[in-house]
C-alpha cells in the first residue's frame, strides 16, 4: 500500500507537469519563470566539437569508412552568411545545445558592414544553434537541419521581429513562428498580471474575466501551434514541441486496477519522441535529457532490477550510430558510477558489460584501458545485488571447516571480510559485534573471513578476542594451501567489506558503511516483522542524542 501511494504521488506531479514548449530569441535577458530555454545556461568555450561526458576515455574506433567523430554530419558543406546591424569588425560565434551542455562549434568575423560567413564542411549536426554575439552579450537561436546554405539578419536589439532569413524555408517558417508566440506570449503577461492585480483586490467580476480571456488565447495558441505541426510534420520545430508533448492519460477501464495510470504512463512514456531526428539531442535546455532523467528518477521503480530494465529499454528506442544512443549509453553510466547509492552499482555493471564489452559502445577501441574496464566489470557480477553469494568453506582456529552455506543465519547473514591488522578493520569489529549481540536472537549470524595471508595474526586475535567466539571465524590457515576459488569471486577491493545476505544466501546488502549497518538490519527485521519499533537513521539518532546532551546540561 505504501509503495502504491508513492507511486501514485509520482504519477499525479507527472500529469500536472506542463510539457508544452515555448522557443524564444531573448538572448541573454532574463526568462521567465518555468519557460524552457536556452537563456539559463552558459555556453562553454570554443572546442572541436561536442565532448564525450563518459569518464572513462578511449580511442575512437576506426572502421573503413567511418569516423565517430563525425556522427551525424551529412556529406557537404554549409554557408550561414549572417548580417548582424550594430556590430563591425568583430568575431561572432555559432553555437549549439548538446545534451544539457552548450559548446561554441564555429566563428566568423563580421566586417565593416555586420556581414560574415560560417563555412564549413562536412555539414554541421541537425538541432537548435544559436548566433551568439560578441563576448557572449546575447544571441539568436535557430534551427540547422538539412539546408545549411541561407542568410541570416538581424540587429543587437534581441528583437525577433526584425529578424529575416531567406534561402531557407524551415527557418522562414521558424521565424513567423516565434513572431506569433510572441505576440501571445506577450498577450498572456499582461492578462496574468492584471489577473493577479484582481485577485489581489477580490474583484471576482474582473476575475471571471481575465480568466475567460486566459483561456481562449490559451487555446488560440494551441490551435496554432496544432496547425503549424500539420503543416510541417518533418520540420525540427514540430519534432521538437511533439517530443515533449503531455501523455494523456485515459480512464482506466477496469476500476479495481489501481495500477493502470502509473502503468499507462510509463509505457507511453516515450511515444512523442522521434529517435529518428537525431537533432532532438541537440534541443534547449536539455530537454531531452530532462525527459531521460525523469524516466529514470520518478516514473521508474528504484530497485536495482527495475532500473536496469528501464536503462536497456531506453537505449534499445535509440538507433545504432548516432550521437543520441551515444549520448543516451554515457550520460546513464556516468549517472549511475556517480550515485551512492547501494545496489545502483547493478545498472553501472550492466552498462559495462552489456554495452562497452561487446562493442555495443561503437566510438571505443579496444584499448588496455577498455580491457580493464571489462575485467573490473567481470570481476563485479558474481557480487551483484540480488545474485546468491558464492560459497565458501574455509577452516577455523582449530582446522574445522565451515562452509557457509551451511552457516546461513536463520534471517540474515552479516559477511564481513577484514584485515586482523588494520586500523579501521580493529575499529568495525566492535561495532559489527553489537549489532550481532543485539539481534542474534532475531535470527540473524557473522560469517567473518580473514582476507589476507596473516595467519598468526589473525590467531593471535582470536585469542584476544573471546567476545567474537560466537561468530563463525574463518582463513586460509595453512600458508601454502591455495585460497578457494570462491574468494575472489567477492572481488574484495578494500577491508573491511561488509555484505548481508538473505537466508538464502541471496546478497541484499553489500559494501555497506559500518555506520549504516545497524539501521539497515533492523531495516530488514522491521520490514519482516521481526521487530517491532521503526529503526531510526543515524543521522537522526545524533539529532536526537544531542539534543539530550544539551537539555542535560542545563
Amino acid at each position: 500500500m505504501k509503495n502504491h501511494f508513492i507511486l501514485k504521488i509520482a504519477l499525479i506531479a507527472f500529469l500536472f507537469f506542463n510539457c508544452n514548449i515555448e522557443i524564444n530569441a531573448q538572448g541573454n535577458k532574463k526568462p521567465i519563470p518555468k519557460k524552457p530555454g536556452i537563456g539559463t545556461a552558459a555556453v562553454k568555450k570554443p572546442n572541436a566539437g561536442s565532448p564525450s561526458p563518459i569518464k572513462n576515455p578511449a580511442t575512437m574506433v576506426k572502421k573503413p569508412g567511418f569516423d565517430p567523430s563525425q556522427v551525424g554530419r551529412a556529406p557537404g558543406s554549409y554557408a550561414i552568411k549572417v548580417k548582424l546591424k550594430g556590430f563591425k569588425n568583430t568575431a561572432i560565434y555559432l553555437a549549439d545545445n548538446f545534451g544539457d551542455k552548450q559548446y561554441y562549434r564555429d566563428t566568423c568575423f563580421l566586417d565593416a558592414n555586420g556581414v560574415g560567413t560560417f563555412r564549413g564542411n562536412p555539414k554541421l549536426q541537425r538541432g537548435l544553434y544559436m548566433i551568439v554575439f560578441p563576448n557572449a552579450a546575447g544571441y539568436y537561436e535557430l534551427p540547422i537541419t538539412d539546408d545549411q546554405d541561407f542568410y541570416f539578419e538581424a540587429d543587437t536589439t534581441l528583437d525577433e521581429s526584425k529578424i529575416k532569413i531567406t534561402g531557407s524555408e524551415e527557418n522562414e517558417s521558424f521565424v513567423a513562428y516565434q513572431n506569433i508566440r510572441r505576440v501571445y506570449g506577450e498577450k498572456r503577461y499582461n492578462l496574468e498580471r492584471n489577473y493577479k492585480d484582481a485577485k489581489e483586490a477580490g474583484d471576482q467580476n474582473t476575475i471571471t474575466s481575465l480568466k475567460r480571456e486566459i483561456d481562449t488565447l490559451e487555446a488560440q495558441d494551441t490551435r496554432y501551434r496544432e496547425g503549424y505541426a500539420r503543416q510541417y510534420p518533418n520540420y525540427y520545430l514540430t519534432k521538437l514541441f511533439t517530443a515533449f508533448k503531455q501523455i494523456i492519460v485515459p480512464k482506466p477501464t477496469d476500476s479495481n486496477d489501481s495500477m493502470f495510470e502509473y502503468r499507462y504512463y510509463k509505457n507511453h512514456f516515450w511515444d512523442n519522441v522521434d529517435f529518428s531526428e537525431d537533432g532532438l539531442i541537440r534541443a534547449p535546455q536539455g530537454l531531452l535529457v530532462m525527459k531521460l532523467n525523469d524516466f529514470i528518477d520518478k516514473v521508474t521503480l528504484q530497485d536495482p532490477d527495475s532500473l536496469t530494465n528501464a536503462v536497456s529499454y531506453i537505449i534499445n528506442k535509440t538507433r545504432p550510430y548516432t550521437e543520441t544512443q551515444k549520448y543516451f549509453v554515457q550520460y546513464l553510466t556516468n549517472k549511475f558510477q556517480d550515485r551512492k547509492i547501494m545496489c545502483q552499482d547493478n545498472v553501472t555493471i550492466h552498462m559495462i558489460n552489456n554495452f562497452y564489452c561487446t562493442g555495443k559502445a561503437w566510438w571505443y577501441n579496444d584499448t588496455a584501458e577498455l580491457r580493464k574496464m571489462c575485467e573490473e566489470g567481470k570481476k563485479a557480477i558474481p557480487t551483484m545485488c540480488g545474485r546468491t553469494a558464492p560459497d565458501l568453506n574455509m577452516s577455523d582456529t582449530a582446522g574445522k571447516m565451515h562452509r557457509l552455506y551451511e552457516n546461513l543465519g536463520k534471517n540474515l547473514t552479516i559477511l564481513f571480510f577484514y584485515d586482523p591488522t588494520c586500523g579501521h578493520c580493529k575499529e568495525v569489529i566492535p561495532v559489527v559485534n553489537a549489532v550481532f549481540q543485539k539481534h542474534k536472537l532475531n535470527g540473524i549470524t557473522v560469517y567473518a573471513v580473514s582476507t589476507e595471508n596473516k595467519y598468526e595474526e589473525w590467531r593471535e586475535m582470536m585469542r584476544k578476542r573471546p567476545e567474537l567466539n560466537e561468530w563463525i571465524n574463518v582463513c586460509k590457515t595453512d600458508r601454502y594451501y591455495p585460497w578457494p576459488i570462491n574468494k575472489y569471486d567477492y572481488n574484495i577491493i578494500a577491508n573491511p567489506t561488509l555484505f548481508v545476505l538473505d537466508n538464502n544466501a541471496k546478497i541484499i546488502g553489500k559494501k555497506i558503511d559500518e555506520h549504516q549497518l545497524e539501521f539497515f538490519i533492523e531495516s530488514l527485521l522491521f520490514e519482516k516483522g521481526i521487530i517491532k519499533d521503526k529503526p531510526v537513521p543515524p543521522s537522526d539518532k545524533k539529532e536526537e542524542s544531542s539534543k539530550v546532551e544539551s537539555k542535560d546540561t542545563h
